[in-house]
């Protein structure tokens, strides 16, 4: 396990009170990718017990499209902002399924009107793969296009992209000369720690790519090609925090629990209140 030295987020009192280097009122998170089975309420309620302050929408019990899922169908939408704002409970996130290497902005656009009525601020996008019958800088140049469309998307609704570190843009290095190429203002990074690090990418290395350009992270541990609980792998999680920590990174910490993918992985009620027990350990130093 990462030693527990609470670096630059090092506060006193509870997470949700602290006020040094993460200044988002909102910042322990959970996706629901890790809690497929559960309704709202159970959502709801799980988010409060467990003392999160936001959560990630990754999908919703059977649907993984969320415009599809009855709490988000476009009648709904209302009612489902106010009982998260009734719990205390923000959604930092829209984890839509948008692939800019498939161009599919009708489904971006969608997740992205979704994210404004229920006022969150992001819509998180994947890359995709670069293709083996096009050159690369064609590739990158079109793929530059589609992504500048999905931030002209999310820009008119006053929501912002984050282009996940994942599939062929595993690494920060990747995503950074994506974005540059890009140059959108409603277009940023989300640094998922696992992904660069699993590609051979060092913390300091992704620190430095994605600079300036982080506004979510997703955090999971592994060890041996297996995922485990916070803090029982192998992956400088802590180390990764306190670089982003100096950059005055202000988004939340999301726990990415990948149970919709895979089953075997502990339950969410075994996992949920474990990460946030960690993450106050380490944020209280």
């Amino acid at each position: 396990m990462d030693s527990f030295d609470g670096g630059p987020f090092r506060c006193r009192g509870t997470v949700s009170l602290c006020h040094n280097a993460i200044v988002m009122n909102h910042r322990i998170a959970f996706s629901t990718l890790g809690c497929p089975e559960w309704d709202l309420d159970r959502i709801l309620r799980g988010a409060t017990e467990y003392g999160y302050d936001a959560v990630e929408l990754r999908g919703y019990r059977d649907r993984i499209d969320l415009t599809q899922a009855e709490p988000f169908l476009p009648s709904h939408r209302e009612r489902t902002r106010q009982r998260f704002a009734e719990a205390g409970i923000g959604i930092c996130c829209v984890s839509s399924s948008g692939v800019v290497a498939e161009g599919n902005l009708d489904h971006v656009r969608a997740h992205v009107e979704l994210a404004r009525d229920l006022g969150a601020p992001l819509v998180r996008v994947f890359g995709g793969n670069l293709p083996e019958d096009e050159p690369r800088e064609e590739a990158l140049d079109r793929f530059a296009t589609t992504l500048r469309a999905f931030g002209e998307a999310a820009r008119a609704e006053a929501v912002t992209i984050v282009l996940e570190t994942h599939d062929a843009f595993s690494v920060g290095q990747a995503v950074a000369e994506l974005l540059e190429r890009t140059a959108h203002p409603s277009v940023f990074a989300l640094w998922d720690l696992h992904h660069p690090y699993r590609q051979g990418e060092s913390p300091e290395e992704t620190d430095h790519y994605l600079a300036g350009k982080v506004l979510h992270t997703h955090l999971k541990d592994s060890r041996n090609g297996t995922y485990t609980l916070l803090g029982e792998g192998d992956v400088p999680l802590f180390a990764m925090l306190d670089l982003l920590a100096r950059r005055g990174y202000e988004g939340v910490l999301c726990l990415e629990w990948e149970k919709r993918w895979i089953s075997s992985l502990a339950p969410p009620e075994t996992a949920f209140p474990q990460f946030v027990s960690v993450m106050k350990r380490y944020l209280a130093g």
